[in-house]
């Protein structure tokens, strides 16, 4: 089994926490001087790579946070979701905001044990938490236990609401032979629902882009001070599409950031977008 531990991934929830915070889209219970700090330290990288190389992590981080937003409010308003599950939630505001916006939504935040238990005491604390809004540890890579994906479903969800799964910043932790069995599993669960959705995003392997290179290095870099491994996966749009169909969903649509300028309020960047948010229904 893979390595499980959540170390290197709170770091960059920290960082991506924090991004959110600069920006307005996250709440003060996420108020952290370790992440203020990490954020900082990060600035001159940030701008270098905006102004020099026309590309920056930041625009790519909230560039997938807004879309994938407004994917999942037209999925609330248009389809009728109203269970809302986000995987390794992390230090993601997302769960507090859609409980404010949608009365009606009952939102599950899912992460390894240790992040999951944080949150949980932050959203406590904040008095955030309610029975439409709460927190329980999962762990993607198990089966046939507790916190297999498949037990917490069966155990944390009403089977008979329109679900919606979200995972941010996830996948290119993962192989994709690993992270492909996690799909096969919740393509799975989620047929056992009157409608499934998932929502994710993912960079790219795309050869063709003229920072390809400066993003695979980024990416080795942060596994390296990360402790994990960090893949790219797909080397075409039509390559994630067969991915997630070959896989048991049965729509995949892929959203590219430069599709939203001028119509949701995301930074432009010079060069074209890495990041890729995917939309799959069963």
């Amino acid at each position: 089994m893979a390595d499980t531990d959540s170390s290197g991934i709170s770091f960059t929830a920290y960082y991506t926490s924090q991004v959110w915070r600069q920006h307005g889209l996250s709440s003060p219970a996420f108020d952290f001087l370790p992440a203020k700090t990490l954020w900082w330290l990060g600035r001159p990288v940030e701008k270098f790579a905006e102004h020099v190389l026309g590309v920056s992590n930041d625009i790519m981080l909230l560039q997938r946070h807004h879309i994938i937003d407004d994917i999942v409010r037209r999925a609330i308003r248009e389809e009728g979701v109203t269970q809302i599950v986000e995987i390794a939630c992390g230090l993601s505001p997302r769960g507090t905001r859609f409980c404010e916006e949608f009365p009606e939504l009952h939102y599950l935040e899912t992460d390894l044990p240790g992040m999951a238990a944080h949150k949980q005491t932050l959203l406590e604390k904040n008095r955030l938490l309610s029975q439409r809004h709460r927190v329980c540890s999962i762990n993607i890579l198990e089966e046939n236990t507790p916190d297999a994906l498949a037990s917490v479903f069966g155990r944390e969800l009403d089977q008979a609401r329109k679900t919606l799964v979200i995972t941010e910043g996830l996948i290119n932790y993962f192989d994709l032979p690993t992270i492909s069995g996690f799909w096969k599993r919740l393509a799975a669960v989620l047929k056992g629902f009157p409608a499934g959705f998932y929502i994710t995003d993912l960079y790219p392997d795309f050869k063709w882009h003229p920072v390809t290179r400066f993003v695979d290095t980024f990416v080795h870099g942060l596994a390296f001070v990360t402790r994990s491994r960090v893949s790219l996966h797909f080397g075409s749009e039509a390559a994630i599409r067969e991915g997630f169909t070959g896989v048991g969903f049965g729509e995949c649509r892929v959203h590219i950031p430069e599709s939203y300028y001028g119509v949701l309020p995301i930074p432009v960047q010079r060069l074209s977008s890495l990041v890729r948010v995917i939309e799959n229904r069963v």
